[in-house]
C-alpha cells in the first residue's frame, strides 16, 4: 500500500506543487506541533458595557468630588469673610484672597500634626493669637468712625498671619530636608 501512495505521488506532483493549502490548514498544522491553540481575546458586549459602565462611575465620581470640594472651599471662604461684601471692592478682594491663602496654608500646617505633635501645637498658639486679635478687630469694624484705618490694620493682620505661616512651612521643610539628609547618610554608612 505504500508502494502505491508512493507511485500516486509521484504521478501527480505536479498537481500537488501548483495548490497552496488555506491558511486555515497551516494553523492546524502549527497548532497541532505546538501542542496549543492560538486563542484570541475576545471581549463579550456584555463585558464591553460592564466595562464601560464602570468608566463612566469612575469619572463621575472624581467629577463629583471635584466639584464638592470647590464648593466646601467657596462655603468656607463664604463663612471667613462674614460682610466682607459690604466692603469697599478692594479691601474686600485682598481680604478674602488673604483668608483664602490662610486657610492652603493652615492645611499644609495639619500635616505634620500626627509626625509632631508639639511643634504643631505651637504653631497653632501662634496663628490663634493673630486670628484672636483679627477676630476683635472684625468686630469693632461696624462701630469705629476710621474704618480704612481699621480695614488697613486688619489686611496687615492677615498678611502676618500668612507670613507666620510661611516661615512654620519652611521651618518644616527643613526639619524634613534635614530628616532626608540623614536617612541618606544612614544607608551609605551601611
Amino acid at each position: 500500500m505504500s508502494n502505491n501512495l508512493k507511485k500516486f505521488i509521484r504521478d501527480n506532483r505536479k498537481a500537488f506543487d501548483e495548490h497552496i493549502p488555506a491558511e486555515k490548514v497551516w494553523e492546524n498544522i502549527e497548532a497541532s506541533v505546538t501542542g496549543s491553540k492560538k486563542k484570541e481575546f475576545i471581549i463579550r458586549p456584555l463585558y464591553k458595557w460592564s466595562i464601560a459602565a464602570a468608566a463612566m462611575l469612575i469619572i463621575g465620581s472624581v467629577i463629583f468630588l471635584q466639584l464638592d470640594k470647590a464648593s466646601t472651599a467657596t462655603a468656607v471662604v463664604a463663612g471667613n469673610d462674614m460682610g466682607f461684601n459690604k466692603l469697599p471692592p478692594e479691601y474686600a478682594s485682598q481680604m478674602n484672597l488673604f483668608v483664602k491663602m490662610i486657610d492652603t496654608r493652615q492645611e499644609e500646617l495639619k500635616t505634620i500634626a500626627k509626625e509632631q505633635p508639639e511643634l504643631y501645637q505651637k504653631f497653632t498658639s501662634t496663628i490663634n493669637q493673630l486670628d484672636s486679635s483679627y477676630n476683635t478687630l472684625k468686630n469693632q469694624l461696624s462701630a469705629t468712625p476710621n474704618q480704612e484705618m481699621l480695614l488697613e490694620v486688619m489686611i496687615q493682620n492677615l498678611q502676618l498671619q500668612l507670613n507666620v505661616l510661611n516661615q512654620q512651612l519652611n521651618i518644616i521643610h527643613q526639619i524634613k530636608e534635614q530628616k532626608k539628609v540623614n536617612h541618606e547618610k544612614n544607608d551609605q554608612a551601611i
